[in-house]
C-alpha cells in the first residue's frame, strides 16, 4: 500500500476504511479480463420452443484479433455445441461447458456457431399454471450481470461494445421484441419471424429478446418511436404506467442537453420478472406488476421505475461502467435522475423527501448488513455490487456534488462525460478527470472520502445564543464509528432566521470538533442545518423538545422538518404527541404528516393513540392514511381494532392503505381479528396488495389457524406475491417443524422470489434448524443474489445461536422494556403539564 496525503489528511489508496461485512475470507480482487480480440458484430438468429422450453440458435460472430490470428473465447455456458465454422469452413474449436475456443487463423473472421440451450438462468419461460390458468405464454432473456452466456454465445463482460442483431422465430402470432430497430418481420417454415437490428455499439448484458403474446401501443416522440408492449387484457389501463415518457425523456434530454441516443424506446411488461425493471438497449424490459388500475393510482406510480430505466438509455447504456467494480456509473447516476425529475414533475419538498428516503435506505444496508466502499474490486459476484450502496448512496453522493459544484457546471460535466465515452465504457477515474476538466477544480478528495472508502459523516450539532455578545455559537462534533473516516472534509450550508431577517452561509468542518461563531444583530428564531439535504451526512441535533416544535411548526424545509418529526419521536412526552398530531393533521407536505404518524406509533402512549385515531377520521391524503395505519400497529385495544377494521373493509380506501390496515390489525394480538381479516383475504387488488396484507396479518396474530392458513397460502396455486408473503410470514412461527420442512421444500421451488422468502423467513427464525436450509441455498441457488443473502443469513443465525440469546425472548423483553419507559415518560409530561397549568 501507499501512503498518500491529500489536503491534509492521510490516506492508504486503494482503502484507508474498506468497510466491514462485505466480503468472506476467500473474495479477492477482481480485474477486467485482457483480451487481444475484439467482437464487431453478432448476429443471431433464435427458434424459441414454448413447448419444450429450449431453445436452437445459429449465431455469426464478427472479430478482429490483435495479433494476427490465435484462439477466441466465448462465453457459452450448459449448451450443446452443434458445429462451428470460420468464414464457412470447419475450424478447430473446444467447448468445456463454460466456454467455447475457437482458432482463429487470420486478423478477421467470421465465426459461425450451431447450438441448443435449455437455460437454468438467462432466459425464462412462463405459461400458464396452477395460479394463471389463462395467463398467456411469455419467453424473456435477463443479461445483467452476466446471464447472457446461458442462451447464446458471446464475450460477456460490459468492456466488450458491439453491435447485435437478432431474428427471433416464434409460434404464429406471437410478438419477439429485441434492441435496436424492426428491419422485418413475416412467416417462414411454419414459424413467425420478427429481425431486429441495433447499428450502434452496446455492452452484451444489454441484449434482450422477449417473446410471447402482447398487446403493442405506441406513440412518437421528437421523431423517435415510442412503444409500449403489454400481457392482453392491460390496454385500459397502460397509459397509468407510461403516459409520462415522452414527458421523462424530454427531461432527461434537456437536462443532459443530449438529445435521446437511438430511433426507437419499447417498455414490455412481462410476467415474473426477476426485478422492477432491466434497461436493455432501446427495449427496456419491466415487471408486469407495475401495470396497475385507477384504484391503486391513487397511491402507487410507475413514475419512479420508468424515469430509472429511460435514465440508462444514457447511463448504462450510452455510457457504460468498463467493469462491474464501476457499477455506481450506472445505477447511480439513474437514481440521481429519477430523483431530478421527480423535481421537475412534483416540486422541491418531493425531491428532497427521495434524498431523505434514498438515505435511509443506504442506512439499513449499513446497520444491518455491511458497509464498503462504492467503488471495490473485492466481491466473488458481480450481482453482489448492486445494492444500496451503488443506487442510493451513490444517488446521494452525485447530489452532493451537484450541489457542490453548481447545478451548470455540473449539467456541463455531465454532457462532456457523455459525448467523450458515447457508445464506450467508462470508469470512475474517468468521470473525475471530467469533472475537474469541467468545473476547474481538484476533486480527488472528495472521490477519495466518498467513493474509495467506506461509510458516511455523522454529524451532531449544539447551538448555543449569546445574548450579550449577539454570537451564535454552532458546536460540530464528527461522531462516525471506525468503519468510517475519522475524518470528513465538509462544507455545510446553514439557514439562519431571525425576526427581521433572514441569513444563509457555508461552515467548513475540518476537524473532528469545530465551532462556528457567527455575529447576529438579534436572537435565531430558527436554525437549518443543510436545508435542501445535499451534504451527505447523518445529522443529530442538541435540542430539546421546545426547540424541535418550533422548527416542526415553522421552518419550511422539508429536510429540517423530516428532522424534527424524528427527534419528537425519540423524545416523547405530552407537548411532543401534540405538535407531531398538528403535523399530521395539517402539514402542507404529506411526506412529514406520513413522519409524524410514524413517529406517534413510535411513542406508544395513550395520548399517542388518541392523536392516531383523530387523525385517522379527518386525513384524507393516501399516503399518510397508510402511515397513520402502520402507526397504529403499535397500540392495542378496541378502538384501534375497530378503527382499522373500517379501513379494511371499506372499498373506497386505496389498495395499500388496506393492506397495512390488515398488518397493523394482526399486531392488535385480538382474537377477533381472526375473523375479519379472513373475511378479506381474497379480495381483489393489485398486486395482491390486501392478500399479502391480510398474510402478514395473520402472521404478526399468530396461532394454530394463522398457521394453516400461510402453509395453504405458500402453495403453487396461488399467485408470486401471494406466496412470497405467506412464505416470508413463516419467520413470525418458531419451533415448528412444519414450517422448517416447508422452507426446506420452498427453499429448492422454481419461483425466484419464492426462494427469496425462504431466505427472509430462515433469517428471522434464528433458529438451527434453518441453518442446512440457507447452506443449500447459498451453495445452490442458481441465481447468486440469493447465494449471498443465504449466506449472509446463515452468518446472522450462527452468530445469534453462538452468543446463547433466544432471540425472540430477548425481543419481546425489550419491546416490554421499551412499553415501560413510554409510558413512564407519558405519565411524568402529564404530571408536568398539570403542574404547569397550576402555576
Amino acid at each position: 500500500m501507499c501512503l498518500q496525503r491529500i489536503d491534509g489528511v492521510s490516506t492508504v489508496y486503494p482503502y484507508y476504511k474498506p468497510g466491514r461485512g462485505f466480503t468472506y475470507p476467500e473474495y479477492s480482487s477482481r480485474f477486467q479480463p485482457s483480451n487481444n480480440f475484439r467482437v464487431k458484430h453478432l448476429k443471431l438468429e433464435l427458434w424459441i420452443d414454448f413447448e419444450g422450453e429450449t431453445l436452437r440458435g445459429v449465431e455469426e460472430v464478427d472479430v478482429e484479433h490483435g495479433l494476427g490470428g490465435g484462439w477466441i473465447l466465448l462465453d457459452a455456458c450448459e449448451m450443446w455445441i452443434d458445429g462451428v465454422r470460420v468464414d464457412g469452413r470447419e475450424a478447430e474449436w473446444r467447448y468445456d461447458g463454460e466456454r467455447l475456443s475457437v482458432k482463429l487463423d487470420s486478423g478477421r473472421g467470421r465465426i459461425q456457431i450451431a447450438y441448443r440451450a435449455k437455460p437454468r438462468k438467462g432466459f425464462h419461460f412462463v405459461k400458464p399454471d396452477k395460479a394463471n390458468p389463462g395467463r398467456s405464454p411469455q419467453a424473456w432473456s435477463q443479461g445483467e450481470t452476466d446471464y447472457n452466456r446461458f442462451w447464446l454465445p458471446l464475450v460477456d463482460h460490459p468492456s466488450q461494445k458491439y453491435t447485435s442483431e437478432i431474428i427471433a422465430y416464434v409460434p404464429p402470432g406471437f410478438v419477439a421484441v429485441s434492441n435496436g430497430d424492426l428491419v422485418s418481420k413475416g412467416s417462414r417454415g411454419g414459424w413467425d419471424y420478427w429481425h431486429w437490428r441495433m447499428d450502434k455499439p452496446h455492452s452484451p448484458y444489454l441484449i434482450s429478446v422477449v417473446a410471447g403474446v402482447f398487446e403493442e401501443y405506441s406513440e412518437n416522440f421528437n421523431d423517435v418511436r415510442l412503444s409500449y408492449y403489454v400481457p392482453p387484457g392491460y390496454g385500459r389501463v397502460y397509459r397509468l404506467s407510461f403516459e409520462k415518457t415522452p414527458e421523462i425523456l424530454e427531461f432527461f434530454s434537456n437536462y443532459l442537453d443530449y438529445p435521446y441516443p437511438y430511433n426507437k424506446y419499447a417498455q414490455v411488461a412481462v410476467y415474473e420478472f426477476i426485478f422492477g425493471g432491466m434497461e436493455n438497449t432501446t427495449a427496456t424490459t419491466l415487471t408486469e406488476l407495475t401495470l396497475h388500475d385507477e384504484k391503486a393510482h391513487i397511491d402507487f406510480s410507475s413514475d419512479p421505475l420508468v424515469a430509472h430505466e429511460a435514465a440508462h438509455q444514457w447511463f448504462g447504456d450510452l455510457v457504460t461502467c468498463r467493469d462491474w467494480p464501476h457499477i455506481w456509473i450506472n445505477e447511480s447516476f439513474a437514481t440521481l435522475l429519477e430523483n431530478l425529475f421527480v423535481r421537475h414533475d412534483k416540486g422541491e419538498d418531493e425531491f428532497v423527501y427521495e434524498l431523505v428516503r434514498d438515505m435511509d435506505a443506504y442506512l439499513r444496508e449499513y446497520r444491518d448488513y455491511y458497509a464498503r466502499p462504492i467503488v471495490t474490486r473485492v466481491y466473488r459476484y458481480p450481482a453482489e455490487l448492486f445494492d444500496a450502496h451503488s443506487y442510493p448512496k451513490g444517488g446521494l453522493i452525485l447530489n452532493m456534488l451537484r450541489a457542490m459544484l453548481g447545478e451548470d457546471v455540473f449539467r456541463r460535466g455531465l454532457n462532456l462525460f457523455l459525448r467523450r465515452f458515447a457508445y464506450s465504457v467508462a470508469d470512475t477515474e474517468d468521470f473525475r478527470k471530467v469533472m475537474e476538466e469541467s468545473s476547474g477544480r481538484n476533486l480527488e478528495l472528495f472521490f477519495e472520502q466518498f467513493f474509495y472508502n467506506a461509510g458516511h459523516p455523522s454529524i451532531k450539532v449544539e447551538e448555543e445564543w449569546r445574548e450579550s455578545s449577539r454570537q451564535l455559537l454552532l458546536r460540530f462534533k464528527q461522531t462516525q464509528g471506525d468503519d468510517s473516516l475519522p475524518v470528513y472534509h465538509l462544507e455545510l450550508p446553514v439557514g439562519i432566521k431571525t425576526k427581521s431577517a433572514e441569513r444563509k452561509l457555508t461552515v467548513e468542518l475540518r476537524e473532528r470538533e469545530v465551532t462556528h461563531v457567527i455575529a447576529l444583530d438579534e436572537a435565531p428564531e430558527l436554525i437549518c442545518i443543510d436545508p435542501n439535504f445535499e451534504v451527505f451526512k447523518t445529522l443529530e441535533h442538541g435540542r430539546g423538545v421546545e426547540q424541535h416544535i418550533k422548527v416542526l411548526e415553522a421552518d419550511e424545509h422539508v429536510y429540517c422538518r423530516v428532522l424534527a418529526v424524528r427527534a419528537l419521536g425519540r423524545l416523547g412526552g405530552a407537548k411532543a404527541v401534540e405538535a407531531l398530531k398538528k403535523s399530521v393533521l395539517g402539514d402542507r407536505f404529506w411526506g412529514v404528516a406520513a413522519e409524524a404518524a410514524r413517529a406517534l406509533g413510535e411513542l406508544r402512549t395513550e395520548e399517542a393513540k388518541k392523536a392516531l385515531l383523530e387523525a385517522l377520521g379527518s386525513v384524507t391524503h393516501a399516503k399518510v392514511r397508510r402511515a397513520i395505519c402502520d402507526a397504529l400497529g403499535s397500540f392495542r385495544g378496541d378502538d384501534v381494532v375497530e378503527a382499522l377494521s373500517k379501513v379494511l373493509s371499506d372499498s373506497e380506501e386505496s389498495y395499500y392503505v388496506r393492506q397495512a390496515a390488515a398488518v397493523s390489525l394482526g399486531k392488535t394480538k385480538n382474537e377477533r381479528v381472526h375473523e375479519v381479516l379472513l373475511k378479506h383475504i381474497d379480495t381483489p387488488s393489485h398486486a395482491s396488495a390486501i392478500t399479502v396484507g391480510v398474510l402478514r396479518g395473520l402472521a404478526e396474530l399468530g396461532g394454530e389457524n394463522s398457521l394453516k392458513i400461510l402453509l395453504r397460502y405458500s402453495e403453487p396455486d396461488r399467485q408470486t406475491p401471494v406466496r412470497a408473503a405467506a412464505v416470508a410470514s413463516l419467520g413470525r412461527f418458531p419451533g415448528r417443524r412444519e414450517v422448517v420442512e416447508a422452507l426446506r421444500y420452498y427453499a429448492r421451488d422454481s419461483n425466484y422470489r419464492v426462494r427469496q422468502a425462504v431466505i427472509a423467513a430462515c433469517r428471522e427464525l434464528l433458529s438451527s434448524e434453518v441453518v442446512g436450509i440457507l447452506e443449500d441455498v447459498a451453495q445452490n441457488d442458481v441465481y447468486e443474489m440469493n447465494r449471498r443473502a443465504a449466506r449472509d443469513a446463515a452468518e446472522k443465525v450462527r452468530r445469534s445461536l453462538e452468543r446463547g440469546v433466544e432471540y425472540k425472548e430477548l425481543r419481546e423483553e425489550l419491546e416490554r422494556i421499551k412499553e415501560e419507559n413510554r409510558r413512564l415518560v407519558e405519565r411524568v409530561s402529564v404530571l408536568a403539564g398539570a403542574i404547569e397549568s397550576k402555576a
